[in-house]
């Protein structure tokens, strides 16, 4: 950290911009503060954007925390619900054919056993994580243009669908708040609040907006234009521009947004727990049948040969 802020300070003094210096550090600063903190140097209100940007990294810390405070404890017990199945599957390598022409009693009847049953149980686990894994960061790196898809789809989903646009929307009001409390022209404070908002559903929209612009249309007509932005956005914007208050109206809702934001983290994270708790009980319940289904094929003797 040290040496990143004195090569920053550095860079300044020779001429660079704050931004500039900062896009200097190897990836070392967030893209979204080089880009608000390049949006404040061209408005003049890098003091604002310094402020809101420390407001925001505290709530996005404190929202890190309640979500793995709210899933370390189903965590653990799924964890400990896999332990459970592993160890059956080892034990279950014990048991031995009474001759050479029945089968080993299978506690857990899907054929598993010893060591080797183990490490083929966590090989699959592994997969399907991996598998996860990857579409999960697919989603976030917007692989293949997905967002085009899936934002159209799950922004109206409760829980899920705000978490992909509250953010986004409170980046972009306060931006552009910046910008046209500034004077600076229209076109360019667009770009940068729409850029502002990292999601690639709102940014594919830019050029109508822009489009829009410059043919002469209002501002809340322009973002209009692509039919992505929340109704409540345009409709705020628009009263704003009416009653001459428009950078401070997007400033307020650039605090309501975010306030959403935080609620739906918290939401979510309890939604997640919820899930954990839903794959432990599938887990509990299915080995439990398969225990009692091979204690049935005892009592029955209908044990495979």
């Amino acid at each position: 950290y040290r040496d990143a802020a004195k090569d920053t300070a550095d860079k300044i003094r020779l001429g660079y911009t704050f931004s500039e210096a900062m896009q200097l550090q190897k990836g070392f600063f967030p893209p979204l503060l080089i880009k608000m903190i390049s949006a404040g140097e061209e408005s003049g209100q890098v003091d604002r954007v310094l402020g809101y940007m420390s407001d925001y990294y505290q709530d996005l810390k404190r929202t890190r925390q309640d979500f793995i405070s709210q899933i370390t404890a189903p965590v653990i017990q799924l964890l400990l619900a896999i332990g459970i199945i592993c160890g059956m599957i080892f034990i279950n390598g014990f048991f031995q054919a009474g001759d050479q022409k029945e089968k080993p009693f299978d506690i857990t009847g899907v054929g598993l056993r010893g060591v080797n049953g183990v490490l083929i149980f966590l090989g699959i686990l592994s997969v399907i994580v991996l598998v996860l894994g990857t579409i999960c960061v697919g989603i976030w790196k917007n692989w293949y243009n997905c967002h085009q898809t899936l934002v159209p789809l799950v922004r109206n989903v409760p829980v899920i669908g705000p978490v992909f646009t509250t953010t986004a929307m409170s980046r972009l009001s306060m931006t552009l708040s910046m910008m046209l409390g500034a004077g600076v022209e229209a076109k360019r404070s667009v770009r940068d609040a729409v850029l502002s908002t990292g999601n690639y559903y709102y940014i594919s929209g830019l050029p109508e907006i822009e489009s829009g612009i410059q043919q002469g249309k209002s501002l809340s007509e322009s973002f209009s234009e692509p039919k992505r932005l929340p109704d409540e956005f345009i409709q705020t914007l628009e009263v704003g521009e009416l009653s001459g208050a428009d950078s401070e109206s997007l400033e307020r809702l650039a605090i309501q947004y975010r306030e959403k934001a935080q609620i739906a983290l918290k939401q979510l994270a309890v939604a997640a727990g919820f899930l954990i708790w839903f794959m432990i009980a599938a887990m509990i319940i299915t080995v439990i049948f398969m225990v009692f289904m091979q204690y049935l094929a005892i009592l029955t003797g209908n044990l495979p040969k």
